[in-house]
């Protein structure tokens, strides 16, 4: 039984005490004979067995945070066996194989750190799985093992690692102190390459029968591996319909990029690649390849938006073209685009993506692709996706039998998703 030295900021609020030694604070909204249905203020609301409830508390009154450190506090000791606890940190006494993390609201977690960067912490709890925070619901961390830690423009240090309210205590071969504001990540050194990886699968179909046959159907796949200063990304998306038997639409898209950070705002992209195919846009394939550099004009925990410019090459090979016409054409494009991600909610995030390839007239001259998305948590990791997509190609290719496609495409796709 772990003994705890703080408690939960909040008054008359319910206190599920578990057996592992995490503490829960919220509402009990339902008791059964084998669970708990409880409602945490970051937590949400949460099935708990009985089995691993050690005790209730029902309205206690809680005590504000452990205050942080002082200078003249001394620095704990890493060792393999069972510490003697630092009051000044606050925890609870308890083998140092487990992580710690103390919420805002109180609560107090155990289990072990994925990571922590882009001001989101990855926690996998021993009683309440995979979680994700926003780094500003974090009060304290506590992390034993060893790890790498990022601060500023890449400056790395190595050992367990102290985060409380203002600063962030590193102990290894020396005792670093760094104010918690410069801390950019958190990496355990020796974790398993598969955590550096993340990816979402959506996916939509709609069927009509009766006046009107038609059926349309989407796919969207990212794929994304993240460390401190590398971001690998990989995306999909496909769109096919068809009505009273004739295709209608049929187009997909395939974006590979990486992206290294120089500093926390400036990052090189190297290389871009992306794949296109609309055979009703006259366009058999088009391929583009480059790089470029980016900045992250904002980068906070609620608001991400940046902008990249670069060169690349781009080829076109079209489905069909004039008499003594060239079905295929290269040359050199300038790649723009900007990303921009705001977390309207705790469970609802805008996604929005603009990106501009300018080359000769021969090979379509200016191409648009733009991306607009409403996402809906509606389970842990389930989403419903509102989507606008819209792709402009200034000067489309006439085809053998005189037809120009139309310059532009919109579509508004609704899909559910998988996060992994």
């Amino acid at each position: 039984m772990a003994i705890w030295i703080s408690s939960a900021c909040c008054a008359s609020a319910d206190v599920l005490w578990l057996r592992g030694g995490e503490r829960l604070v919220g509402k009990i909204l339902s008791e059964e004979a084998h669970q708990v249905v409880f409602d945490s203020q970051n937590l949400g609301k949460t099935t708990i067995p009985r089995r691993r409830i050690e005790r209730i508390e029902r309205d206690g009154t809680a005590l504000s945070p452990a205050a942080p450190p002082t200078p003249a506090s001394p620095a704990p000791s890493v060792t393999n066996s069972p510490p003697e606890f630092h009051p000044w940190m606050g925890l609870p006494l308890e083998k140092t194989r487990f992580d710690w993390i103390q919420l805002k609201s109180g609560e107090w977690l155990k289990g072990h750190m994925k990571s922590l960067q882009d001001e989101k912490l990855e926690f996998d709890s021993e009683e309440l799985d995979f979680r994700e925070f926003d780094w500003e619901d974090i009060h304290m961390v506590y992390l034993p093992g060893l790890n790498s830690v990022w601060f500023g423009d890449h400056e790395i240090a190595l050992g367990s690692v102290f985060v409380t309210t203002n600063e962030v205590r590193v102990v290894g071969l020396t005792t670093n102190v760094f104010s918690r504001s410069e801390l950019v990540a958190v990496t355990p050194t020796g974790k398993k390459e598969r955590n550096n990886w993340s990816a979402k699968v959506s996916a939509g179909l709609t069927l009509r029968s009766g006046n009107v046959n038609q059926a349309d159907a989407n796919a969207h796949v990212t794929i994304d591996r993240r460390t401190p200063s590398t971001h690998l990304s990989f995306d999909y998306l496909g769109n096919y319909a068809m009505t009273e038997g004739d295709e209608t639409v049929n187009n997909h898209r395939v974006a590979v990029q990486f992206d290294y950070f120089l500093s926390r705002r400036l990052f090189v992209r190297v290389p871009f690649i992306e794949y296109y195919r609309d055979p009703l846009q006259n366009l058999a394939h088009r391929l583009t390849i480059g790089g470029g550099v980016g900045y992250d004009f904002i980068k906070n925990r609620r608001v991400e938006w940046n902008f990249t410019a670069g060169p690349a090459y781009q080829r076109n090979w079209h489905e069909s073209v004039g008499p003594g016409e060239n079905d295929q054409q290269g040359a050199l494009a300038l790649v723009l685009g900007s990303q921009l991600d705001v977390e309207l909610t705790k469970r609802i995030d805008f996604i929005a993506e603009l990106r501009s390839q300018l080359t000769s007239r021969e090979v379509g001259e200016t191409t648009y692709h733009g991306a607009a998305t409403l996402e809906f948590n509606i389970h842990k990791r389930l989403d419903l996706d509102l989507s606008f997509i819209w792709d402009r190609v200034s000067n489309p290719k006439t085809d053998a039998s005189g037809v120009t496609p139309k310059q532009d495409d919109f579509r508004l796709i609704v899909a559910l998703g998988v996060d992994f």
